[in-house]
């Protein structure tokens, strides 16, 4: 089996390897490897077609990442080349117009615009729903140049069609994981990963580690049910999700999912954490504020932390974490609120407190929950360990109502 991916590059729009990387890794996770890429000027129609015809021929699989600013319509393209027709799709139009109602945006029909023997490939976290059209020759996938939504699809509906065709009895398990490295590691020595049949790898970054299980071709259905079973049951408390995401796509899909918006006050994080929210599209409807509240000063006429706590406990404190948060609560425009209070270093601040001793505070307005964490590692590590561990806390906390 054989895949190929054409990309298309705008001169207004920053595109680089990491983004290759990224989409490509979307398909290899899934145990599709990809062969052959083109990357074409989105502009120039003549690259495309010729291109286009080129994977066809020699490939049994094409995807072609749409990222819609040509000055051609490609979806017309696309359809003459699979000699084929374009229609309104009803399913295509039942997530367009789902995605529109709850981003109060009315996207273009267009969108629910595909070929008439197309199988839709649903979006369900933005306008561009794509699409899979298999003929006898090629399997043709269009989906979105938007990463975390392309990711998504990917993996709840194109690597199982496509695996599915190809007869790919292998099968993988992605796991999120956010929590102690060495009680994950215990916990896959005991489920078995030491099987032959089992290739288990671990990626990880400042606490946040992807879990990538592939069971081969032929092993026990019984043993990988008993293996599943043992890592979520032990380790359910730390799985954030059971898919490929990144904490701050999670927490953006949680917040959606139960339309509640949330409020940030971070000090040493420096923004951070607000920031993995609004990479996504959307976030204006689930984001109230994010504030960078760096001074003491700041936190009294901010957010309303009394000087006397201030004094008494100091900015790097249980009881500042939590007004922070509190304060967040109190001015009734968010239903969530995080907050951020420590030293990264290299240095510590006035008092004796050590580097890398932090304070994060989650809540709603049934209550605020702190929590405290004492990190290793450089000024970097620290500030994002402390904000991917925020994310978590506030993932955790979304999760459990």
């Amino acid at each position: 089996m054989k895949t190929a991916v054409i990309f298309f590059r705008s001169p207004e729009t920053e595109f680089d390897g990491e983004y290759i990387s990224n989409a490509i890794g979307a398909f290899r996770n899934g145990g599709v490897d990809v062969e052959n890429i083109a990357i074409i000027p989105d502009s120039d129609e003549m690259a495309f077609r010729h291109r286009m015809q080129e994977f066809k021929d020699m490939h049994d699989n094409l995807v072609i990442i749409d990222g819609e600013n040509h000055p051609y319509e490609l979806r017309e393209v696309i359809a003459e080349k699979m000699d084929t027709v374009l229609v309104e799709n009803e399913n295509a139009k039942r997530f367009l117009d789902a995605v529109s109602a709850n981003d109060g945006v009315e996207y273009s029909d267009n969108y629910a615009t595909l070929p008439i023997d197309a199988t839709v490939v649903p979006n369900v976290r933005g306008a561009y729903q794509g699409y899979i059209l298999d003929t006898s020759d090629v399997t043709l996938t269009v989906l979105p140049a938007n990463i975390p939504e392309l990711k998504v699809m990917c993996e709840k509906y194109v690597i199982p069609y496509i695996k599915d065709k190809h007869g790919i009895k292998s099968k993988r398990l992605i796991l999120k994981y956010f929590g102690d490295r060495k009680v994950l590691e215990n916990t896959l020595d005991r489920a078995g990963r030491n099987n032959a049949d089992i290739a288990v790898n671990l990626s990880e970054k400042c606490g946040d580690i992807t879990v990538d299980v592939l069971f081969k071709d032929g092993y026990d259905e019984k043993l990988r049910g008993e293996f599943i079973r043992t890592v979520v049951g032990e380790l359910k408390d730390n799985i954030y999700a059971e898919f490929d995401t990144t904490l701050g796509e999670r927490l953006f899909d949680l917040l959606k999912l139960k339309n509640l918006k949330l409020s940030v006050a971070e000090s040493f994080t420096g923004g951070r954490v607000v920031s993995e929210i609004i990479k996504n599209s959307g976030a204006s409807n689930y984001v109230d504020e994010g504030l960078v509240t760096y001074s003491n000063q700041s936190k009294v006429s901010r957010l309303g932390v009394k000087e006397e706590d201030l004094s008494k406990h100091g900015a790097v404190s249980s009881m500042v974490a939590y007004e922070m948060a509190a304060g967040l609560l109190r001015g009734g425009k968010c239903d969530v609120a995080i907050a951020t209070t420590g030293i990264a270093g290299p240095k510590s601040d006035d008092t004796e407190k050590p580097v890398g001793l932090n304070f994060i505070a989650v809540g709603m307005k049934d209550g605020v929950h702190t929590y405290r964490y004492a990190l290793k590692g450089s000024r970097e590590e620290i500030t994002e360990t402390a904000k991917n561990t925020a994310l978590f806390l506030a993932i955790k906390k979304l999760k459990s109502i």
